[in-house]
């Protein structure tokens, strides 16, 4: 995901453009365990019937940890907002679509490091970037159909000062229901900007380079 800021007070939102380019259920739930090299996540997990209840998890998870937390340190937010994204996300296909052709090339130890950092990258990243919402955040306008048994879910994020900004997310169904599996933010595609610079850094350099890039940008985060 991007560089950008987010700051968001809780009765009135300020939105610095950035955050969703980057690219909770709240208290009492434990950090799932993460995927293995096969992209396979605990069978257990949440499974939500229709793209709309996906997306009203997430916005309605964010929010309520949002509201409830004490200004806890980075690594807390992150233990609380793993089950959410997990289970909102199919990061397992969204880490293979990245690398593309590249992932085959990918050996079992390989394919469980990237897997582990992609999944730790994208929780950290709402970790910091959402740190104070309000209940008026997001909102959510349609659902429509793109093909492919693809869903798409439209919402906005409610600035304190006009314009909104928009947001599209993408949807597939699988055996955990219905998953996000692209952002779309203010016409920018997290998924187009990951794989766009996944590859190029593996058509230049190793799997090793790869994951440091990745770490590189986990470490960069507030």
């Amino acid at each position: 995901m991007a560089q950008g800021g987010v700051n968001y007070h809780v009765r009135r939102v300020r939105y610095r453009r950035g955050v969703m380019k980057l690219w909770l259920l709240g208290a009492g739930l434990a950090a799932l365990p993460c995927m293995n090299a096969a992209g396979q996540i605990p069978a257990s997990i949440t499974a939500y019937d229709t793209p709309m209840a996906c997306i009203e998890a997430l916005h309605d998870g964010l929010i309520s940890l949002s509201l409830e937390q004490s200004p806890d340190g980075l690594a807390e937010r992150f233990q609380r907002l793993e089950p959410l994204i997990v289970t909102t996300h199919d990061l397992p296909f969204i880490a293979e679509f990245t690398v593309r052709r590249h992932w085959a090339r990918f050996d079992d130890e390989e394919r469980e490091a990237f897997l582990r950092t992609f999944q730790r990258l994208s929780v950290m990243t709402y970790a910091s970037r959402f740190v104070a919402l309000s209940e008026d955040t997001f909102r959510i306008q349609e659902s429509r159909a793109l093909g492919s048994g693809r869903v798409q879910v439209v919402a906005r994020i409610v600035r304190a000062e006009p314009p909104d900004i928009p947001i599209e997310y993408v949807l597939h169904q699988d055996r955990a229901g219905w998953r996000i599996i692209n952002v779309v933010a203010d016409g920018v595609s997290d998924l187009a900007l990951k794989r766009a610079e996944y590859q190029r850094v593996l058509s230049e350099g190793s799997v090793a380079d790869l994951l440091e890039v990745l770490e590189q940008q986990i470490a960069a985060l507030p």
